[in-house]
């Protein structure tokens, strides 16, 4: 029994490179305690692109701080749960892990507040490469940047390298922000919400590029984002977050073709056509609880065209589908 044990924890630790163990975190405020996870399970294989998806308030950045080391406590605390990433726990923990480097990598929603004002792009990007020990020789680490920018589609190089962040546009600066994240070689990459604010020419730019870097470098990425029409384009398996919950997950192909959830039904519904095969574009109905003030049962029976009153008193438990699918709803009960 205990040699069957050791087998099934080395060869999870050989297959995946993270996992998210039953993880749920709450916020203490003044006067009470706010659930923002609530048992998250979740995995990444070696070399995939796993989404996260869901609407603003869903807990997606949550989980990435949490995953990346830089979730603030307090006002954060871990309930219960844990975060393993090559077979060692990195969360919760009070061993200093080196999350930089080659280790876990963020590239976050706002770049302009990830990059540092008062530093140029060069000096920004060296420091990178001096966390990784990456290249001491000025030559070859002068190449070696300059091949990554071109890599992303930076034309004048040199220009773009003597700038300070404030002096470049938003899509430039993602793709400096991206460039300091892939130039360590990291492992895995964290990919919050990357394309927000930026136009269709752009987003599709940089999408590309990013599966470009991710097959070149062979890393694995996690992409948080509200647009199922991104996930759809990068991700091997997606899974779909609703109120601190995942409420389904899968290979992409199955959520896009046979979605299980309401909710995904819903995502689904409002993205354009050759995402969906469900008619014309509807507007997503309502707007997602207080996180603070949630209601009974299924926190998405408000919104839910297919409620039940189960799904109004009680919660529904992930259940094993085919295929690797897993969904929480009391339709497959």
């Amino acid at each position: 029994m205990l040699i069957s044990m050791t087998n099934e924890i080395e060869r999870s630790k050989n297959e995946n490179l993270l996992e998210v163990r039953n993880l749920s975190i709450y916020f203490e405020t003044i006067d009470k305690k706010i659930k923002i996870l609530r048992e998250i399970d979740l995995y990444v294989k070696r070399g995939e692109v796993v989404g996260i998806v869901g609407e603003s308030g869903s807990g997606k950045s949550t989980l990435a701080q949490a995953i990346v080391g830089v979730l603030d406590s307090p006002p954060a605390f871990v309930e219960n749960g844990e975060i393993i990433f090559e077979g060692e726990r990195v969360f919760p923990t009070n061993k200093k892990f080196n999350y930089r480097g080659k280790g876990i990598n963020m590239v976050f929603q706002e770049p302009i507040v990830s990059l540092n004002p008062v530093y140029t792009v060069r000096r920004q990007i060296e420091e990178a490469m001096d966390i990784a020990g990456i290249e001491k020789d000025k030559k070859n680490r002068d190449e070696i940047i300059k091949n990554v920018l071109k890599e992303l589609m930076i034309r004048d190089v040199e220009k773009v390298l003597e700038s300070y962040p404030h002096q470049l546009s938003g899509g430039m600066r993602q793709r400096v922000a991206i460039a300091i994240s892939v130039i360590q070689r990291p492992k895995l990459i964290i990919l919050d919400e990357p394309t927000t604010g930026l136009d269709l020419i752009v987003q599709r730019q940089i999408m590309k590029l990013l599966l470009n870097l991710k097959n070149e470098i062979n890393t694995s990425m996690i992409l948080i984002t509200h647009d199922l029409t991104v996930a759809a384009n990068m991700c091997d398996r997606i899974y779909i977050m609703y109120t601190g919950r995942i409420v389904e997950s899968g290979p992409r192909t199955n959520i896009i073709k046979d979605p299980l959830h309401p909710y995904t039904w819903m995502l689904l519904n409002s993205v354009p056509r050759g995402y969906s095969d469900s008619g014309p574009l509807k507007v997503t109905e309502g707007s997602p609880p207080d996180i603070s003030n949630l209601p009974p049962g299924c926190t998405f029976h408000p919104r839910c065209p297919r409620v039940m009153e189960k799904c109004r008193k009680e919660v529904p438990k992930i259940r094993k589908m085919e295929g690797e699918r897993e969904v929480a709803c009391w339709i497959y009960e």
